[in-house]
């Protein structure tokens, strides 16, 4: 597929991680199939390359009901950094079950009914009557649809302090190694690993993450916007990291001079993410 922009008048774009729709309302949709992060940012590059998905960002729905069913853990903060990365600017999630609409609360994306959408588009879509009538009242706009200012977002949606270090509980502890596919995450608390992580597994911490092991899988801390959170590890070797959603890959690490060593990681004063080895 072309690496150029492309414009709003395109086809469904179907990926084994997701299904990009230009629907007929002003918002298109992303229904999601995949949820790691780093499965999604490949599929995303595979698709669009280097380049925004849209000539200019465009405002859009994160569909959860692909994946409501699977349990999965959602990283939306990094999730919408890579969106926007590629000029898709999420206002709001649509289906997905208790635990995914309870993410996507804590990372400020609000919840709305997909029946108010598929009403819309039932309407748009409705032939003209056969007779004349009496022109209708117009339809009441989804509120949602013109929220991509985020002053006006900010007044429709009630925002809730952060989370905070005095609101940690005492700290995950694994004692085992997380082998491929296993998934753990440390809500309000550190996660401690007093073993390996890898390839393929993923762990998570609103509060920070210490890794006595390899660090081969995917670690994201402070997901609940705690900036003080920071990753240790024995063996710097992820797939990918993330605090507070500003994440890297693995693409970007592997040639990082601290790759295999001991390492620690935290947001510096730009808000940028400092890897640090030492002995």
């Amino acid at each position: 597929m072309s690496n150029a922009p492309i414009s709003a008048d395109f086809p469904t774009i179907e990926h084994e991680a997701f299904s990009l729709q230009h629907i007929s309302t002003p918002i298109s949709r992303l229904i999601l199939r995949e949820t790691h992060l780093l499965k999604l940012t490949r599929a995303f590059k595979d698709t669009f390359g280097g380049q925004g998905v849209f000539a200019h960002p465009e405002p859009i729905l994160i569909d959860l009901s692909g994946i409501e069913n699977s349990g999965k853990w959602v990283d939306f903060p990094a999730l919408v950094s890579l969106l926007r990365n590629y000029a898709l600017d999420p206002i709001a999630v649509i289906g997905g079950n208790a635990k995914q609409r309870e993410q996507a609360k804590l990372a400020r994306l609000p919840q709305i009914e997909s029946r108010a959408l598929d009403a819309h588009h039932i309407k748009e879509n409705q032939p003209a009557a056969a007779t004349p009538a009496p022109l209708p009242t117009p339809p009441a706009p989804i509120k949602l649809a013109t929220a991509a200012n985020p002053e006006t977002e900010a007044a429709q949606v009630p925002k809730e302090p952060l989370l905070s270090s005095h609101d940690l509980h005492p700290p995950l502890v694994i004692r085992h190694p997380v082998r491929s596919g296993a998934e753990f995450y440390a809500k309000q608390a550190d996660l401690i690993i007093i073993s390996m992580v890898s390839t393929g597994a993923r762990v998570v911490a609103d509060g920070s993450i210490y890794v006595h092991g390899a660090l081969k899988g995917t670690a994201a801390a402070g997901v609940n916007g705690l900036i003080q959170s920071r990753i240790f590890c024995e063996s710097f070797e992820p797939e990918i990291i993330a605090i507070n959603g500003i994440y890297l890959d693995g693409e970007q690490l592997a040639n990082h001079p601290a790759w295999g060593k001991r390492v620690l990681i935290e947001l510096n004063a730009k808000n940028q993410l400092d890897i640090r080895s030492f002995n």
